[in-house]
């Protein structure tokens, strides 16, 4: 396989399911929860799930997340900011 041709494969296996989740926000949340238990369990697993505490490991080790982590949470703070600009519209 190419590089260019694995490069391709990568990265629609990271952006496909991101990309589907968006139209619904319940999909979204999944995609992120499957998305980020490994680095959750690596690098924020003392914190527990779901909180302030959570978000700002994360926020913390962006740099050091998967691919598909970062582009999951990038995807979920998109969608949010979306929402709170609709409603305050």
């Amino acid at each position: 396989m190419s590089r260019l041709t694995s490069t391709l494969l990568t990265l629609g296996l990271v952006v496909a399911p991101i990309a589907a989740a968006q139209a619904d926000p319940d999909s979204l949340r999944e995609t992120l929860k499957r998305s980020c238990t490994g680095d959750y369990l690596e690098f924020c697993g003392d914190h527990p799930p779901g909180g302030p505490e959570v978000e700002a490991c994360f926020r913390t080790n962006m740099k050091n997340l998967s691919p598909t982590c970062a582009s999951a949470i990038t995807a979920f703070k998109r969608d949010k900011r979306v929402k709170r600009v609709s409603e305050a519209n």
